[in-house]
C-alpha cells in the first residue's frame, strides 16, 4: 500500500474508534445512543463514499495520464524506428548498386581478358 492509502485508512479508522468511543461513554439513554450511532455511521458512511470517489478519479486520472504518456512514446519510437528503416534502406540500396556496378565491371573486365586471351 502508499503512504497516501496507508494515511487514509488510518484516518478512517481512528475517526470510527474515536466515534464508537466518544458514543459509548456519553451518559445517555439506549434509544439516544442507537441514533447517535446512526447518525454517526450514515455521516462516516457519506465521508468514505466521497473518498473513496476522490481516490477512484486520482486513479481513473494516473490512468488516462500513463496511457497518454504511453502512446506518446510509442509513437515516438515507432517514428524513430521508421526513420532508421529508412536510412538503413537506403544504405542497402546504395551498396547493392555498388555491388551490382563492380560486378559489371569485373564481368566487363573478365570478358576483355577472355577476349585477348582467345586471340593470342
Amino acid at each position: 500500500m502508499s503512504n497516501e492509502s496507508n494515511f487514509i485508512t488510518g484516518i478512517v479508522i481512528g475517526a470510527i474508534v474515536g466515534a464508537a468511543a466518544g458514543i459509548l461513554l456519553a451518559p445517555e439513554s439506549g434509544e439516544e445512543t442507537r441514533k447517535k450511532i446512526v447518525d454517526k455511521t450514515s455521516g462516516l458512511k457519506e465521508e468514505l463514499e466521497s473518498k473513496f470517489q476522490d481516490i477512484s478519479e486520482k486513479i481513473k486520472g494516473l490512468e488516462n495520464e500513463a496511457l497518454s504518456d504511453f502512446k506518446d512514446k510509442f509513437y515516438d519510437v515507432k517514428g524513430k524506428v521508421k526513420d532508421q528503416y529508412a536510412a538503413i534502406s537506403h544504405k542497402v540500396e546504395a551498396l547493392e548498386n555498388d555491388l551490382i556496378s563492380k560486378y559489371k565491371e569485373i564481368e566487363t573486365e573478365a570478358k576483355e581478358h577472355l577476349s585477348k586471351t582467345k586471340n593470342a
